[in-house]
């Protein structure tokens, strides 16, 4: 009768439809399905964002509008309708510390975010305001470049250019407006890096067409060559004019700041190899390197009185003169430890790769470990032969006990995944199971290892987690062998230091599956790639 169909009506208007939005998270761009529709406030996506995608920081959304073609800060979740673009931004935080005495091991298990709480041991708390200095990047390059909005007379150029085109299919070729969008190009891609490669203006090359197809090429293959080639000498003379202003990351490869045999043009270049955002940035503003130095010699005291706030402070003020000294002197390690003794511990190795990289290190490490570990342990548990062997006899500490520790179970996968990449686990953890008093057993155990270049030492009974580089004892008590790798790859970057040749395999997946910074130059290697289709199959 009429109250069913109207019970039925009521019924369908209470349903709300499956909505799916394309979300862009640093490199990446992923989908997202609700199923109960969109949700009426914006911490609602927010948590549905951080809970599909197993983010533990703070984040807040932009949304792309389709009227301007960029992205605005979502305030309200009323205009957003189904396939529409949300990109995560990463909130600069707050950050609260606790102060653990150098004997006690802190609960490891859990996962030091860009945001821990905080109190001292006679109970006060303290906040630690972390902000990026302004001459520093802020952000990894995007998943898809934002093309900026050109000057005013290009602008309308373009806006006729396009309508023109979409009606008769007639191609704009000016050549003040195309020197005018190069030099602006050239301009918001030093925003992300000083030195683009091949494929990142290729990609720059198709947002511009994507977004004004009247610049397409006429006779070029893929309508966009032309523009690539412009890209690229644009840069340089872009990089030529920064230099001129002083620029650190380019003036570090002047002939007259090279060393004797250095001296060739193309020789010893340094630039970022593994998507360092801020490889060499310029001082803050009314530093100078006399400055930055005091500041390094009171960086020394505070590190005495153990004076966290002061620490903090000035370990982010003085990052421009500490990259300035890793990349340009490559100094040894135990010189650093003495001349920045703040940097070696868990928290500030956190700061100095997000100073480094634009990312968080652990949390995002420990997330997609965790987020990638149950298809990685179907890969291990199929892989046969010699190797397999190996692995299967590793797995046997979770075939036994199904319940185990995420901890634990992290350890594992971290030592099949070593195996599978067909390296040696004892090129990276030498296991010790002494019964001795842990200072003692960590002192002997430090004293084994001193030849070694680069080595994690896990102890049994009591336990003792520790990173040695150059022989040299960088960071102890960590609890577990997943934080230690972690932690690992962060001093590869806070020290500027090689991947060990023999482990590069295995680095290589901690840096672009487990922390995203998945650069497209240098290509992954082919095991990567194999590794990494079959996880997202």
């Amino acid at each position: 009768g009429p109250s069913d169909l109207l019970g039925r009506a009521v019924h369908l208007v209470d349903m709300e439809p499956t909505v799916r939005f394309r979300v862009l998270i640093d490199h990446e761009v992923k989908k997202l399905t609700l199923n109960s529709g969109i949700p009426s406030t914006v911490d609602e996506l927010v948590a549905a964002i951080k809970e599909q995608f197993a983010i533990t920081t703070e984040i807040s959304l932009q949304h792309k509008d389709e009227d301007f073609d960029d992205f605005f800060t979502l305030t309200t979740t009323k205009e957003l309708k189904d396939k529409d673009t949300l990109k995560v931004v990463y909130v600069p935080l707050n950050i609260t510390l606790t102060l653990v005495p150098q004997e006690s091991t802190p609960d490891t298990s859990s996962v030091c975010s860009l945001s821990e709480s905080v109190t001292h041991s006679d109970g006060s708390d303290d906040t630690v305001i972390l902000s990026p200095s302004p001459s520093e990047r802020q952000n990894p390059w995007p998943a898809v470049f934002p093309i900026p909005t050109f000057s005013h007379n290009t602008e309308l150029a373009l806006s006729q250019g396009n309508e023109i085109y979409l009606s008769d299919g007639t191609l704009l070729t000016s050549p003040s407006v195309k020197a005018d969008i190069l030099e602006r190009l050239a301009e918001a891609m030093f925003c992300y890096t000083a030195y683009p490669n091949d494929a990142q203006r290729s990609a720059v090359a198709q947002a511009l067409i994507e977004k004004h197809p009247c610049l397409k090429e006429p006779g070029s293959f893929n309508g966009i060559y032309g523009w690539q080639q412009s890209l690229k000498y644009k840069c340089g003379n872009y990089r030529t004019k920064r230099k001129a202003l002083g620029c650190p990351e380019l003036l570090i490869n002047s002939m007259k700041y090279k060393m004797g045999d250095d001296r060739k043009p193309a020789k010893n270049i340094k630039k970022p190899k593994r998507a360092e955002v801020n490889y060499l940035p310029q001082h803050p503003p009314g530093e100078t390197d006399s400055s930055l130095e005091n500041k390094r010699l009171d960086l020394i005291e505070a590190s005495k009185k153990r004076d966290v706030k002061s620490i903090n402070d000035m370990m982010a003020r003085t990052y421009s003169w500490r990259r300035m000294e890793v990349v340009a002197q490559s100094p040894d390690v135990a010189k650093l430890k003495e001349r920045w003794p703040a940097l070696f511990e868990p928290f500030q190795i956190n700061e100095e790769f997000r100073r480094c990289a634009a990312v968080p290190l652990e949390s995002m490490f420990m997330s997609q470990l965790d987020k990638y570990t149950p298809k990685l342990l179907d890969l291990f548990n199929s892989k046969s032969g010699v190797v397999g062997q190996r692995i299967k006899n590793l797995l046997m500490e979770l075939i036994q006990d199904p319940s185990t520790s995420v901890v634990k179970k992290r350890d594992v996968t971290l030592r099949c995944l070593i195996e599978y990449m067909g390296e040696s686990g004892q090129e990276l953890i030498s296991d010790y199971y002494m019964q001795l008093h842990r200072r003692k057993k960590q002192s002997s155990v430090h004293e084994d290892l001193k030849m070694h270049n680069m080595q994690i030492y896990v102890c049994r009974e009591p336990d003792a987690v520790g990173i040695i580089i150059e022989g040299i004892p960088v960071l102890t008590d960590l609890g577990n062998l997943a934080r230690a790798c972690c932690l690992l790859l962060g001093m590869t970057y806070a020290l500027n230091l090689q991947y060990p040749p023999q482990l590069c395999k295995t680095f290589e997946v901690f840096q672009r599956l487990f922390v995203g910074l998945d650069t497209l130059r240098p290509k992954p290697s082919s095991r990567f790639m194999t590794l990494k289709n079959k996880l997202l199959s």
